[in-house]
């Protein structure tokens, strides 16, 4: 057996021949000869107990015959095999269009029952097609609830079979696994909070503005992320806008806004396709959602190859077999659509089902509109893939000016404090974390720091020591960060870890509560819904000097690696309390953005015939989805502007009567669309790798100011020895964050950068201890 990865290969010919072991069991007791001997049997011991009775009756569902009886003739032939077909079919069928996240057993014993029982209404609807003395025997409610029953039993008996062949990771319906094997606990761990470290197959960013990109071509690529972007970012007119290192906010949001238009166009299609069903058979508008999901299930096979170390195109095969399923699955509904006037239901049933005028209007508008909607699937992913070609890859995105959007006011100003939060230094956040848009806090640590005089080597009093504030230190840290960047640079940092930092950003960011805002003029202004994304370096300052309440001041540290994809952060917040330096580091990784966003990077060159045919598969998946959602969403489209104008009302109201109104961001656009997976190791050894150089270098420059200041550093030596050594010494697991020490015994020592004037002193004295 071939593995893929760490996980059993799910083959084709295992998958078939499960599928059609399953098929031959149920079309060897449904076959004459072993149904004859059961009807003898059951008419010999007819008057038996109701066990008995319905276990009989039970075993005649799958029944099917080759011949035609004298009084029955050719229709009911053709009538009972189509009815095998459609029994053993669906019950194979129907657990893999069922939600994947159900158990297989569970899928597989609904399939079974759904699917008898639908066939034993059916049969009692329209017993002609199933027995050929129909004719001459009053089908009551007795007979269905024993039709109904039978079925119940036979469905339990199917469902269980299925579910045993489909047993094990190598089953039908399993969860696909190529890649996806789950990473063990440590791996997990490494990955951070909500990120594993499961292999995916996917190009990965490495050039300036990846990340950028693949945030536009998600806005294309996903539905879900561009109605995000729209609704919860630019439409919320008084919230903040949490900033996204890295990343181009107001391109993304002109994409999300360029996107949704485009889908606007077929959606207002795959409505007027909706209508015309909803209006002439409404119960029919779920058979018309199913066929083309159904098709390319039936397809999947055909499609499959041997490759497992990537991605094969389908070929013609796999098109031929889908468009054949799809024709058989309108046939089918064709027919049955014709054999239901034979029930002559009421006028309103009779409408629902399409069971008027010879059911010809239900099987026109049937085939219509699958055939309509998924024309329009299928235009609207070419237009798609025409506009990633040609506007999303690395070579064309630079060049290409951003999409136009609406002119309206309300959208040009948001757009304004879109570009403001992007470049501003102030985080009006929603809840308990204050770093929205840098992901979960990875680790922390502490540092409170006596600031005691240093005592003089040689045995005499030095002066005492100099006076300092926050900013003051604040500033040396950051020149000192900078410098290292510059030195890595230009390559005179080897060995210092200055050419990891070449990429370095330094800012100062303040971060305020949005429910203590409201008014604090800093950042509410009345003539403005949103607050403020930018302060004065005066008034960082003066928050700096005063850092208590719901408004603090952190010196930001990002490196942006991987072409933005992966971006550590390190935050280092400074204050002082009577004679004590205190100092509090929260570090971050924010992860790449989901794999299917990379997608744009496997674009090569116009759409060939491979790349068109897999297109046109990809299409039937979608189709049944966008047809049922499209009148909701073409009424969303249409009542944008209405709900955005009351909504915009609303939250005036609430701001002007509710002293603890929320101004902070909730969402994050990057964090919208973060990967749960890393797509490559050295991602997340490069952001550990970052994290704790950027904190080295920043106690260092701690240690080297307080020494300059004449201050005794020997309690912050060690304690900076201590937080080094978390990174570099595991204890009960393993880390790869920061220098490692593997195996029993080994250790591993943390070299910080010689000093020179009194910090070479207190260096030296500190050894000595």
């Amino acid at each position: 057996m071939k593995v893929v990865r760490g996980r059993a290969s799910r083959t084709p010919s295992l998958l078939r021949g499960r599928l059609a072991l399953f098929l031959l069991l149920l079309t060897a007791a449904g076959s004459p000869w072993a149904q004859r001997p059961l009807r003898e049997y059951f008419l010999i011991h007819y008057i038996d107990g109701e066990p008995t009775r319905s276990l009989l009756m039970a075993a005649f569902t799958p029944a099917w015959e080759y011949r035609a009886f004298y009084y029955g003739g050719a229709g009911y032939l053709f009538g009972n095999l189509v009815a095998a077909l459609v029994l053993f079919t669906g019950i194979a069928l129907l657990p893999a269009l069922l939600p994947a996240r159900l158990p297989v057993w569970l899928r597989c014993l609904a399939a079974g029952v759904l699917v008898t029982e639908a066939c034993a209404l059916f049969a009692w609807a329209v017993p002609e097609l199933f027995r050929p003395d129909a004719r001459y025997i009053d089908f009551s409610g007795e007979v269905l609830a024993d039709l109904m029953r039978s079925g119940l039993l036979f469905g339990l008996a199917a469902g269980l079979l299925l579910a045993l062949l489909s047993a094990g990771p190598a089953g039908p319906y399993a969860a696909s696994s190529a890649g996806a094997a789950t990473a063990p606990a440590r791996r997990r761990r490494e990955g951070g909070p909500g990120m594993t470290t499961a292999p995916v197959r996917t190009p990965v960013g490495s050039e300036p503005g990846d990340v950028t990109r693949y945030l536009c071509a998600a806005a294309h690529l996903d539905e879900d992320f561009a109605d995000r972007v729209v609704d919860e970012v630019l439409a919320d007119e008084a919230g903040a806008v949490a900033p996204s290192p890295d990343v181009d906010l107001v391109a993304v949001v002109r994409h999300s806004l360029a996107a949704r238009d485009l889908r606007q166009r077929r959606d207002l299609r795959l409505a007027a396709a909706f209508a015309a069903v909803a209006v002439l058979a409404p119960l029919w508008l779920l058979a018309v959602a199913t066929v083309p999901a159904a098709a390319r299930r039936a397809a999947s096979d055909a499609r499959s190859g041997l490759a497992t170390r990537g991605h094969r195109q389908p070929g013609h095969r796999a098109l031929v077999a889908a468009g054949v399923s799809a024709a058989l699955a309108l046939l089918i509904l064709c027919s049955l659509a014709v054999s239901l006037p034979a029930l002559s239901p009421p006028g309103f049933a009779g409408w629902l089902l399409g069971a008027y005028l010879g059911g010809v209007p239900a099987v026109l508008a049937a085939v219509g509109a699958t055939a309509f909607a998924y024309a329009a699937v299928v235009r609207h992913d070419l237009d798609t893939d025409l506009l990633l070609r040609t506007t999303m890859t690395r070579e064309a995105f630079p060049r290409r000016p951003r999409p136009s959007v609406p002119q309206r006011k309300w959208i040009a100003e948001r757009l304004k404090a879109v570009r403001e939060a992007q470049t501003g230094n102030v985080t009006v956040y929603s809840g308990f974390s204050p770093f929205v848009g840098y992901a979960n806090t990875r680790s922390t640590w502490s540092v409170a720091v006596p600031l005691l005089p240093a005592g003089d080597p040689a045995g005499q009093r030095r002066d005492g020591p100099r006076a300092f504030t926050v900013p003051e230190i604040v500033d040396h840290v950051r020149e000192r960060l900078r410098s290292v960047a510059a030195r890595g640079v230009t390559g005179e940092a080897a060995g210092d870890g200055g050419e990891a930092l070449g990429a370095l950003v330094v800012e100062d960011r303040v971060f305020a509560s949005g429910v203590a805002v409201g008014d604090d003029e800093r950042f509410v202004k009345p003539a403005r819904p949103a607050p403020a994304a930018r302060l004065s370096p005066e008034e960082v300052e003066r928050i700096m000097l005063s850092p208590t309440g719901a408004v603090r001041h952190y010196l930001s540290v990002h490196v942006p690696l991987w072409g933005g994809d992966v971006v550590p952060s390190v935050f280092l917040h400074f204050s002082t309390a009577g004679r004590t330096l205190h100092l509090h580091c929260d570090n971050h990784a924010l992860g790449p953005v989901r794999a299917a966003y990379h997608a744009v990077d496997r674009l090569r060159g116009p759409l060939g015939p491979g790349a068109r045919r897999g297109l046109l598969l990809d299409a039937m998946a979608r189709t049944g989805g966008a047809l049922l959602a499209s009148p909701v969403r073409v009424l969303r489209y249409v009542r944008f502007e209405t709900r955005h104008s009351r909504r915009a009302a609303d939250e005036l109201k609430a701001r002007e009567q509710d002293p603890v109104y929320d101004h902070g961001a909730r969402v994050s656009i990057r964090e919208m669309a973060l990967s749960p997976d890393y797509h490559n190791y050295f991602q997340v050894v490069d952001a550990g790798r970052v994290t704790a150089l950027a904190g080295r270098h920043a106690l260092a420059a701690i240690r080297e100011f307080l020494d300059a200041r004449g201050y005794d550093t020997t309690d912050f030596r060690a304690q900076q020895q201590t937080i080094l050594n978390q990174g570099v010494i595991q204890q009960g697991g393993t880390s790869i964050v920061g220098n490692q020490a593997i195996g029993s015994g080994a250790h591993a020592t943390q070299h910080i950068p010689q000093q020179s004037g009194p910090a070479a002193q207190s260096a030296a004295a500190g050894s000595d201890t």
